[in-house]
């Protein structure tokens, strides 16, 4: 389902957003992060009443000042009344936040899909080393597995390194067995149509797209039923940092571009706010 949600929304947005993966990759990610800000700002903008929105947002400033004033003298009791007042006011102005959230729903969406799917690696080019995973059940360590040979492709230095033997991949800290892994070192040319990796464990087969010299990449993680050649093939591949240094946090599950894009999106609603006069 998830599967068919991505693709769906890829087929809409590729055709209208592709054009900013010509740009440098920070470029990109700068205009995406603004246009979020912008598609959530000007949402309020068109679907709120801003003439009442501006006069609650007059009051409460003036309620601040009164508030300041009132403590400044001590009056308690006035400065108690000025900020149930003041909150009230902002609850009026929630009543405000529903339909521009909506309106900016399915925006938001089709560009987050599309910045997930586009944005969050360098892809792959011509002539590279690509690293490519495959996971497997720690029943399977010991076994050997392999990648069909294709045209166009290349394993390992000689070119013939295509059978791996399944190793066990083991947890840093406790030493635990996670499962099994074994690894291939690619080279491949640019293909427009995406390279199909078949890998093959006994008499079980999975494929895995591999996307090589184009402005965007195949998925970097394909999963399989339990029971096939593999549990998960992964396409290494380095992540997109905001100016080269922006990281992630992994604690947070927050890939390095997804952390720049929140760190640029969440000051520009804001600022957009502002420059706009947007309540």
């Amino acid at each position: 389902m998830l599967e068919w949600f991505n693709n769906t929304i890829l087929q809409i947005s590729d055709p209208v957003l592709n054009w900013l993966l010509s740009l440098p990759l920070d470029l990109t990610l700068l205009i995406v992060s603004i246009g979020t800000g912008a598609i959530i700002t000007y949402s309020r903008k068109f679907t709120s009443n801003q003439d009442f929105l501006k006069r609650c947002d007059a009051d409460k400033k003036r309620l601040k000042e009164l508030i300041k004033e009132a403590k400044k003298r001590g009056d308690k009791e006035a400065a108690k009344r000025h900020i149930n007042t003041r909150n009230m006011i902002s609850i009026s102005t929630l009543n405000h936040a529903g339909l521009p959230l909506l309106a900016a729903i399915l925006p938001l969406a089709i560009l987050g899909t599309w910045a997930f799917q586009r944005l969050a690696y360098i892809p792959p080019q011509a002539k590279e080393t690509i690293v490519v995973k495959a996971y497997f059940p720690v029943s399977a360590v010991g076994e050997l597995t392999h990648i069909l040979p294709q045209k166009g492709l290349k394993s390992g230095s000689d070119g013939q390194q295509w059978i791996q033997e399944i190793l066990e991949e083991k947890d840093a800290k406790t030493g635990v067995i996670l499962n099994g892994v074994a690894s291939w070192q690619l080279q491949a040319g640019a293909s427009v149509k995406p390279y199909q990796l078949e890998i093959q464990r006994g008499e079980e087969k999975v494929r895995k797209e591999l996307l090589v010299g184009q402005r965007t990449y195949a998925p970097q993680l394909a999963f399989y039923d339990s029971g096939k050649a593999a549990d998960c093939v992964e396409i290494v591949m380095k992540p997109v940092k905001f100016l080269g240094v922006v990281p992630g946090v992994e604690m947070l599950f927050l890939a390095p571009w997804l952390l720049a894009y929140f760190l640029i999106a969440i000051p520009s609603v804001m600022l957009i706010k502002r420059v706009g006069k947007i309540y």
